[in-house]
């Protein structure tokens, strides 16, 4: 058999103009036309379209918004030659976050996963705070997998929670060297590092070398967030 298939291009449309309509809020409209890829004057592209959408969808989400919506339409005008592109924006309620937690944490502590959000509790939710949460416990190196999801709040139009799911992955090692030096002889070596103390986030290292020449103690330990600013506090001794 042969198939043919028939393509009728159409007209080639310009765009005269870009209107924006719906609900902003506090959200000021020309905040909202810095985010629009389609401009006067471009030959019209559902494509530039479409991109537009979701920026403004994500830029209202990063303002409490979660559940905004931004809708673009182009409108032919009478000349038949252009075409007006209008957006219809629904920022609806702000969101706000009831209340923050974890699942898959058998052994890191809840402070430890808690002090890495930029998401508040009693905040209003914001997209990229969420995500930037979501990152900052994926560099933590304790979880092999997390995934975040944001519910809304049965009975509320204006509230959701941010629910946190993480798999734990070992974040400690043993370690063992041997060698030999002709003027040493047999040299020994055992170490053993962890990452995650008792799931405190905290670090410690223990290390034992050992030779006809000398035997070598060494230990270290460290803390991230000594204090609630962030600021780190560490001890190490050798012997």
């Amino acid at each position: 058999v042969y198939i043919t298939v028939n393509v009728i291009e159409g007209d080639l449309f310009t765009v005269s103009g870009v209107e924006i309509a719906g609900e902003l809020h506090d959200i000021p409209e020309s905040t909202i036309r810095t985010l629009l890829l389609s401009r006067k004057g471009q030959v019209f592209s559902r494509e530039l379209m479409t991109a537009s959408e979701d920026r403004i969808e994500k830029a209202l989400g990063n303002s409490g918004y979660t559940f905004a919506s931004a809708t673009g339409q182009p409108i032919i005008d009478d000349d038949g030659e252009t075409v007006t592109v209008k957006f219809f924006v629904d920022a609806g309620k702000r969101a706000y976050v009831r209340r923050i937690s974890f699942r898959g944490n058998t052994l890191t502590q809840d402070t430890v996963l808690r002090r890495e959000m930029r998401q508040m509790e009693g905040g209003w939710a914001s997209n990229a705070a969420i995500e930037g949460s979501k990152v900052k416990l994926e560099r933590l190196g304790f979880f092999r997998e997390v995934n975040v999801e944001t519910p809304a709040v049965p009975g509320a139009d204006d509230q959701v929670d941010v629910n946190f799911t993480v798999e734990e992955q070992p974040s400690g090692s043993i370690s063992a060297t041997l060698g030999f030096s002709q003027d040493v002889g047999l040299i020994l070596g055992l170490s053993y590092q962890q990452s995650n103390v008792f799931g405190t986030g905290n670090s410690v290292n223990i290390g034992v070398n050992r030779s006809s020449f000398q035997t070598a103690y060494n230990f270290s330990y460290f803390d991230p967030c000594y204090s609630v600013d962030g600021v780190s506090r560490g001890y190490s001794v050798f012997f």
